[in-house]
């Protein structure tokens, strides 16, 4: 019995509902996408994009970075996680090789940062508002 097992050639498989094009996935607009351990925002008019603070996965030093897909892109984070600190990053590669030195954080009470480009709009509101 033979048993065929795909080989990975690099590509990335198109999420549901996108379309593929010589070679390439598209993103719908509006929709983030994670890629390796950074997520990326694309810019969706005036929908922001909510997400659970939960639902963001960080690196093992407890590191997230979104980025933005030019634009302006509003992403909307809750959370019950009470900010720490907040700034412009000094030169620094995250355990996932993103270079986040310039970029603007957030960091939380739990340890984690998250890390954004500046053409991303963050807010951070509790979950019940």
């Amino acid at each position: 019995m033979s048993v065929g097992i795909p080989i990975d050639d690099g590509q990335e498989i198109p999420a549901a509902g996108a379309k593929a094009s010589a070679g390439t996935a598209s993103i719908p607009p509006g929709s983030p996408a994670v890629v390796g351990e950074t997520a990326m925002a694309s810019d969706n008019g005036d929908l922001p994009i909510t997400l659970s603070f939960d639902d963001l996965l960080p690196d093992p030093n407890g590191e997230i970075v979104v980025m933005g897909m030019g634009g302006g892109a509003q992403l909307s984070i809750l959370t019950d996680q009470k900010i720490c600190a907040e700034g412009i990053a000094e030169s620094h590669v995250t355990a996932a090789g993103v270079d986040v030195g310039g970029l603007s954080f957030f960091a939380f009470e739990g340890g984690t940062k998250l890390y954004y480009s500046p053409e991303i709009e963050i807010i951070i509101t509790p979950p019940n508002s």
